[in-house]
């Protein structure tokens, strides 16, 4: 890419991180750190359903991905700055050829052309972004649940679960309190026939 249009990407990328800094800064003043007394006007959520406050949490994970999303778009800035320095700017990063001028100017921070782009769920290129936990839960805990192989009908580990679980019934507990009712019912009476008394107009 010729010198004069590097020189006018960079600066549209740095009008951009501008842009997006100065976007985290408000969010960060105007509401994304403030507390739930804040939000909601009140003194306490104690005397609150739980339910009552679920439009409160939605808007606060909102509130959250798009803080994530402008710190995102700023690291995508970031690299594209290091790649006018390294003068790897306008290159698609997967197949090597030019970036369109017009997608540039649309997406400064883009680093693959139109084509790849479109073939970005065939490349993985998604990052899949799990806790670090179930990386060490799949081999001790998964290894016994044979579900997946179709051709195995033996005991496994879904089969102890069940097991070990019929004995945790407790008479009288709350935890099974709805164990023994019958679907459809609401009282005892409920289950009383009145079958008899249709033979009769019969």
């Amino acid at each position: 890419m010729e010198r004069n249009k590097l020189q006018y990407f960079e600066n549209k990328l740095l009008h951009e991180k501008e842009k997006v800094t100065d976007t985290i800064i408000k969010m960060k003043e105007h509401g994304l750190n403030s507390n739930e007394k804040d939000n909601t006007s009140e003194l306490s959520s104690i005397d609150n359903h739980h339910a009552d406050m679920a439009t409160e949490v939605t808007n606060k994970e909102e509130n959250f991905a798009l803080y994530d999303n402008e710190k995102n778009i700023l690291h995508q800035i970031d690299d594209a700055l290091e790649r006018i320095k390294n003068g790897n700017y306008g290159k698609c990063e997967l197949c090597g050829n030019d970036i369109d001028i017009e997608r540039l100017e649309f997406l400064p921070y883009c680093n693959t052309c139109i084509n790849c782009e479109n073939k970005k769920p065939d490349y993985n290129t998604y990052n899949n972004d799990r806790p670090v936990e179930e990386r060490v839960l799949t081999y001790p805990f998964g290894r016994s649940f044979k579900d997946i192989d179709k051709e195995y009908n033996g005991y496994d580990g879904e089969d102890t679960i069940q097991a070990v679980d019929s004995f945790n019934w407790v008479n009288g507990s709350p935890h099974n309190y709805d164990d023994n009712l019958i679907s459809g019912t609401v009282e005892a009476i409920d289950n009383v026939s009145n079958q008899q008394y249709k033979k009769q107009f019969k």
